[in-house]
């Protein structure tokens, strides 16, 4: 087999775009056909919980000043048996899932 330098002429094509234009799926189009999305109960609770989640504050300002104020004055206490409580149940919650 030989190849040569040379580069054969290219084929002549058209680029040019088709003159028909698609058919684009609209919302009534898809309506027409019986097209539906439906969720589930657990979808909507879902939904209705991360919207609730969105429109919270992701800090409880008044309960870091209430502890702030307890710092400073010396009155805040660490009820080590509660930490410990909560520890467990989430450790055992973890394994569940």
């Amino acid at each position: 087999m030989e190849i040569s330098g040379k580069v054969p002429p290219l084929a002549k094509t058209s680029y040019a775009q088709p003159t028909a234009k698609p058919v684009e799926k609209t919302k009534a189009a898809s309506v027409a056909r019986g097209d539906r999305v439906e969720l589930s109960p657990q979808a909507r609770e879902l939904k209705a919980a991360r919207e609730a989640l969105a429109k919270m504050d992701a800090v409880d300002h008044a309960k870091v000043a209430r502890v702030k104020a307890q710092i400073a004055a010396g009155t805040y206490r660490v009820d080590a048996e509660k930490i410990a409580s909560r520890m467990i149940e989430e450790s055992l919650l973890d394994d569940i899932e």
